[in-house]
């Protein structure tokens, strides 16, 4: 594969993206909008007409109306007013956005995007007529997630923004992408006992000397001190490092024809060249991935798409 293929490997994360938990009728529709790729909410005597070319004040007195509210009341009025806003939110959603929807005992969250413009009305259904299609891209299970998402998942509302936890979220939902100008690499590590300090050490040593190699031999010119790390390793954990430029990417390529020893098949002859003045390293990198039981599925993702 050569430098610009594996540059084009890397998914590019809209910087422009709001983040919104989205919630299920207490996970009864979970397995409905996953297979069938929407979310909904509901206030289903409300049209999208209603509510694009209605009066506000009209609007908030049918629901009142409807709902058996009291508007000459603090409380009637936030009720009313807060329901209102939620279906103007779920409404107003763009495309791109990324939702995060629970299941049932909120055991399991399924990570997706917006794939419309604008809501629509499946009037062939009797409920949650009010629509946006989603294209899911995979549903975790709570135990394999960072422990923060425990405080995404205690909104009760049926739809809230979660921007503040959007970087947590774009670890999951990729491993490889670009954000803004920086490139993410996102290594997740399975190992549930304690990570030897050592092994950990051996790692970023590895890591360090790729880069710099990378950016020598290839001609990158980065700013080499430009090159960040995140650390979460509770049991499970992630090591997402950041980097503007290309030598990130091409790092993630050769740790991929690492962990399914694949270094001596490659093709390109930049990249094959590179891998024979580096394999010591390399081979050694191999070694801390099975001990560190990195998750290779994850690893080989972003280079097995479509069947590549």
């Amino acid at each position: 594969m050569t430098i610009s293929e594996i540059i084009l490997k890397v998914e590019s994360v809209n910087t422009e993206s709001n983040y919104w938990f989205v919630r299920t009728d207490y996970g009864r529709l979970f397995e409905d909008f996953y297979q069938n790729n929407f979310i909904a909410i509901g206030w289903d005597y409300l049209t999208l007409y209603d509510i694009r070319n209605g009066n506000i004040e009209a609007i908030k007195k049918k629901m009142a109306d409807i709902e058996k509210v009291d508007l000459n009341t603090f409380s009637g009025k936030m009720k009313i007013s807060l329901a209102y806003n939620k279906i103007q939110t779920f409404i107003s959603l763009k495309k791109d956005d990324i939702i995060v929807m629970p299941s049932r005992n909120s055991d399991r969250l399924a990570f997706g995007r917006v794939d419309d413009d604008a809501a629509y009305e499946d009037l062939s259904v009797k409920e949650f007529i009010k629509r946006r299609k989603v294209e899911w891209y995979e549903i975790k299970s709570m135990e394999d997630l960072n422990p923060i998402f425990y405080k995404v998942k205690s909104n009760q509302h049926a739809i809230s923004s979660i921007n503040h936890y959007a970087s947590h979220i774009d670890r999951v939902i990729g491993n490889l992408f670009k954000k803004g100008d920086n490139t993410h690499y996102v290594l997740k590590i399975d190992k549930t006992d304690d990570v030897n300090f050592d092994e950990l050490q051996l790692l970023m040593d590895n890591i360090k000397i790729l880069m710099q190699n990378i950016n020598q031999d290839f001609g990158f010119n980065e700013n080499t001190n430009e090159f960040y790390i995140k650390i979460n390793l509770q049991s499970k954990g992630n090591l997402e490092l950041i980097k503007k430029g290309k030598s990130l990417a091409v790092l993630a390529y050769l740790i991929f024809l690492t962990s399914c020893n694949n270094l001596d098949t490659e093709k390109d002859n930049e990249i094959a060249k590179f891998i024979e003045l580096n394999k010591t390293v390399l081979k050694s990198t191999s070694v801390v991935i099975d001990t560190l039981k990195m998750n290779t599925y994850e690893l080989t993702k972003p280079f097995n798409k479509n069947g590549n």
